[in-house]
């Protein structure tokens, strides 16, 4: 039962937040799949951009802010990861949406890399609370599911971070200054 000063709609026994947690999710999945089809950007700007807007304020800001609010009701150990996890995601989004907002397309692209990372947290999140019990007899049940909590979003990141620095998006390596050499890539003074 919930304290009388929390609404009821935040609530997760009751089917709306479940139905709409749910819907929200789909849309953001169905969006970032959307956004990182190869050659929409291209041929499509302007649905990009009207999918970007759906994906920003459709999927992933009610997507977050529900987590949160519904982390606040429950209480688990997995609630900090999550919780990092919403908080992570809807800052990343942020910054990215506002580097497009600025027409600044390359910084744009790499949060966006961040966010979809984040994004695809969804799936993985759902295979691999299907695949603990089976690893549950080698680990602590406990330990196994807080572990997955964060291990999925933090390696997401990580895996989007190494695409970021060392894929095609990023820039090449004689245009990154190194330590030794300044922003114009003249040694400087030691």
């Amino acid at each position: 039962m919930l304290p009388h000063f929390i609404p009821r709609f935040v609530d997760p026994d009751v089917a709306a937040v479940r139905v709409l947690h749910g819907s929200f999710g789909v849309l953001t999945m169905i969006t970032a799949l959307v956004q990182i089809w190869p050659g929409m950007r291209r041929r499509f700007p302007r649905l990009h951009r009207w999918n970007g807007r759906a994906y920003v304020f459709a999927g992933v800001l009610p997507c977050s802010v529900l987590l949160v609010g519904v982390l606040f009701v429950i209480g688990e150990p997995t609630n900090t990861a999550s919780f990092f996890w919403g908080m992570v995601w809807l800052a990343a989004t942020a910054v990215a949406w506002r580097a497009a907002r600025k027409h600044q397309f390359a910084k744009h692209r790499q949060w966006m890399s961040y966010s979809i990372a984040l994004t695809l947290v969804i799936p993985l999140n759902a295979g691999l609370v299907v695949a603990a019990p089976h690893l549950a007899p080698l680990i602590s049940p406990v330990v196994t599911f807080d572990s997955l909590q964060w291990l999925t979003w933090v390696l997401n990141l990580a895996v989007a971070h190494w695409y970021v620095t060392s894929g095609k998006d990023a820039a090449p390596r004689a245009a990154r200054p190194s330590p030794a050499r300044g922003a114009l890539g003249r040694p400087t003074a030691t």
